[in-house]
């Protein structure tokens, strides 16, 4: 409490306030160089008191140092270290003490001019509060419009697309990069739901394939993300990847979403780039191992081959050697007798050349080459290859082979791997003996090449059929094989553009239906993707 005097000295807030609307400045002198009165030199100096005119002359302080005293000093106002020289400092019309120091206050009351003016402690002191809680207002009111002006600076530069949603799915703003994509107006999309003018639906967006991860956000209040597939008129198919954040808001309000869209059409592409290059080194890789497995197959039917000719070589060089080794005159008779001889020798070894050079070109490992190839011609490769194990097994052969047949783009060794395996499967089902029969066909409508090979043997039970390609998948013995000889036949002919269909009776035999598209004039040797998505693997009953 200050003492009677004091409060006589002072003034009430009305009279302040009338002294405040004087059309002059009003001249004060400050007791205290603190951070106050920095503060209110700082808001005289940006004039953030414009309707009340004050003009600060001079300021008292026992601490030279201190900041008010020292900005002061800087400004050229009058400073001094006695706060008594503030009372007869010309024209001063009111002092303000900012210590707070209430027994300062009445050492300077005795000393007072009647024409000066002095705030007493407790106004004093609330004045002081003020002041620095109006810089603090003004620092707050800069930082927000940094903050208002960096935000608003991001939303309009961001090349992402973004929403802000409210909980009823409504939008209630888009930036100008969603703009551009939308193609309307702002204010013609604010306020509508967002699955209407994302997806043109009627409803939210929320299955398998379209998650909607707003949704998501809503009920666990946590960042949520999604794929989402969007078609456009001009650049086709776009995937962005759609993420949810909760926005801030005070309780009692309405929760609000940003949903930002990013564009990851190209990096989805590389991947699946990526996939396709890594499925096609896996798909050689197989058809290499599975064509050491029907190598195994060949090499075993075919030292029998072999080896009958080579005993006959053997048989007929020694019986020539022993004639030559009586050292009796060889006359026309024995000579005729050797050229037969030789003949039969020449031609088994020409048959055991044949068949080893065709285990060879079979067993290389080679890259894959797309060219024009003939399939009659791959199909004789073949049969030849496989014909005495078919001998062995008492399997006939029928081939129906289409005279003047289009050729087709393709890997020749691939291709012929694709048919060994389908013979051999054939092969297998006739373990006792059976008829195969390969055909080959025009088909002209279609502008394919048509191949059935068909066997007798046990058949396909109908609840296997849809797995027979699948790899791994085999009801043969372990000696028989892992599985994998019908899905690399699959792989194969899809990498070719063709299609395979088996039609199965159990007990009657299978028949494997197999196409590739004929090669046109202008094919360079390029196998090109089929156009549109592809179809689901074809392994259904025989169609047409």
């Amino acid at each position: 409490m200050v003492s009677a005097s004091v409060e006589e000295k002072s003034v009430d807030r009305k009279e302040i306030s009338r002294s405040l609307t004087f059309s002059k400045p009003l001249k004060i002198a400050v007791i205290g160089g603190g951070t106050r009165c920095a503060a209110l030199l700082s808001l005289l100096e940006k004039d953030r008191l414009r309707d009340v005119p004050i003009e600060i002359v001079a300021v008292a302080d026992h601490n030279p140092d201190a900041a008010g005293f020292r900005e002061a000093k800087k400004r050229g106002i009058y400073t001094t270290e006695d706060f008594r020289e503030l009372v007869n400092f010309p024209e001063v019309d009111l002092i303000i003490e900012l210590t707070g120091n209430e027994k300062l206050l009445k050492e300077v009351l005795p000393y007072l001019p009647p024409q000066v003016q002095i705030l007493d402690y407790a106004i004093s002191k609330l004045l002081g509060e003020i002041i620095l809680l109006s810089e603090g207002c003004h620092e707050c009111n800069v930082e927000l419009d940094f903050t208002r002006n960096f935000v608003a600076a991001l939303w309009n530069s961001v090349a992402d697309r973004i929403l802000l949603l409210d909980e009823d799915y409504k939008i209630i703003d888009i930036n100008p990069s969603m703009q551009s994509i939308l193609g309307a107006k702002r204010s013609d999309v604010i306020g509508r739901y967002c699955y209407q003018v994302m997806h043109q639906s009627l409803s939210p967006c929320n299955t398998a394939k379209r998650p909607c991860p707003l949704q998501e956000t809503l009920k666990t209040g946590l960042s949520a993300q999604a794929i989402h597939e969007h078609h456009d008129p001009n650049k086709g198919v776009i995937y962005y990847e759609v993420v949810t954040y909760p926005f801030p808001h005070r309780e009692g309000q309405k929760m609000m979403v940003i949903e930002i869209f990013r564009d990851i059409t190209s990096e989805v592409k590389e991947q699946v780039d990526a996939t396709t290059k890594r499925i096609k080194k896996n798909l050689a890789r197989l058809v290499h191992e599975d064509k050491m497995i029907a190598l195994g197959k060949l090499v075993a039917s075919s030292v029998h081959e072999i080896n009958n000719p080579i005993s006959g070589i053997h048989a007929l060089s020694k019986l020539m050697y022993s004639k030559l080794e009586e050292g009796r005159t060889l006359n026309e008779d024995d000579l005729e007798e050797f050229r037969n001889y030789l003949a039969l020798i020449s031609k088994e070894s020409a048959r055991c050349g044949e068949i080893v050079s065709n285990l060879l070109s079979f067993s290389r490992q080679q890259k894959m080459e797309a060219r024009k190839v003939n399939i009659n011609e791959i199909l004789q490769t073949v049969l030849t290859l496989c014909r005495h194990r078919m001998s062995l097994q008492k399997i006939e052969l029928e081939e129906e082979l289409a005279d003047d047949l289009p050729e087709v783009i393709g890997d020749y060794n691939h291709i012929q791997q694709c048919f060994i395996n389908v013979v051999f499967n054939a092969i297998e089902a006739m373990p006792e003996g059976g008829k195969l029969t390969v055909r080959t066909r025009y088909e002209k409508e279609k502008k394919k090449i048509r191949i059935d090979i068909c066997d007798t043997g046990c058949g396909i039970p109908e609840e296997n059929i849809s797995r027979i390609f699948e790899p791994f998948f085999s009801t043969k013995t372990d000696d028989k094989g892992v599985g994998l000889g019908l899905s690399v036949v699959y792989g194969i002919i899809r990498e070719h553009r063709g299609s395979i269909f088996v039609d199965s009776k159990v007990g009657k035999g299978t028949c494997f239906i197999i196409r590739f598209p004929e090669a046109g004039p202008n094919d360079n040797g390029v196998l090109k993707e089929k156009p549109g998505k592809n179809k689901k693997r074809q392994s259904n009953k025989k169609k047409g």
